[in-house]
C-alpha cells in the first residue's frame, strides 16, 4: 500500500481535486468581474458626474481584486496542470496526448499575456482617470470587458475541454 490512506479520501486525489477547483474558480472570476462591469456600465443615474466617478471607483476596486484572484488561481492551475502532467499518470507515448497537453500549456501561455496586456490597459484606464479623460478611460475599460475578458473564458473554457479530453485517456 503505497498511498496515504486518510479515511475516504487519498492523498493522490487532492492534487486534481484543487486543480479543478483552482480552474471552476478561475472561469467564476473572469465571469463575475465581466457581469459586474457590464452592469456598472449601464448605470444611469440622475446625477451622470457622480455616477461616473462612483462607477469608476467601483470598478477599478473590483478590477484590482480580479486581478489577484486571477493571477493567484492561474499560478495554482498551472502548478498543479505540471505536477499532475509530470506525475506520470498520463500515457505520453500518446501523440494525441502530447499535442493536447502541448495545447494546454500554449493556451495557458495566450491566457497569460492577454492578462498581462489587460493589465497594461486597467493601468491605463487608471492613467486616464487621474488625467481626468473619462472618454479615454470609458474607452480602455470597454476594451478590457467586451473583448479581452471574453476572449480568456474562451480560451480558459477550450483549455478545460483539452484538459477532460486528457483525462480521458
Amino acid at each position: 500500500m503505497n498511498e496515504i490512506d486518510t479515511g475516504f479520501i487519498k492523498a493522490s486525489q487532492i492534487l486534481p481535486l484543487i486543480h479543478i477547483l483552482s480552474v471552476i474558480f478561475l472561469v467564476c472570476a473572469q465571469i463575475c468581474v465581466f457581469l459586474i462591469a457590464r452592469i456598472f456600465m449601464n448605470l444611469s443615474s440622475k446625477n451622470q458626474a457622480d455616477a461616473k466617478d462612483v462607477k469608476f471607483a467601483e470598478i477599478l476596486r473590483y478590477m484590482k481584486r480580479y486581478e489577484q484572484f486571477f493571477a493567484l488561481f492561474l499560478v495554482i492551475v498551472c502548478v498543479s496542470g505540471f505536477f499532475l502532467a509530470d506525475g506520470g499518470g498520463f500515457k505520453f507515448s500518446d501523440p494525441m496526448v502530447k499535442g493536447a497537453i502541448a495545447t494546454l500549456w500554449a493556451g495557458a501561455g495566450f491566457i497569460l499575456l492577454n492578462f498581462i496586456y489587460m493589465h497594461y490597459k486597467i493601468s491605463s484606464l487608471k492613467r486616464a482617470l487621474d488625467a481626468g479623460d473619462e472618454l479615454e478611460a470609458n474607452e480602455h475599460l470597454i476594451i478590457v470587458v467586451k473583448y479581452f475578458i471574453p476572449l480568456n473564458i474562451v480560451v480558459t473554457l477550450i483549455c478545460v475541454y483539452l484538459g477532460v479530453t486528457v483525462g480521458e485517456f
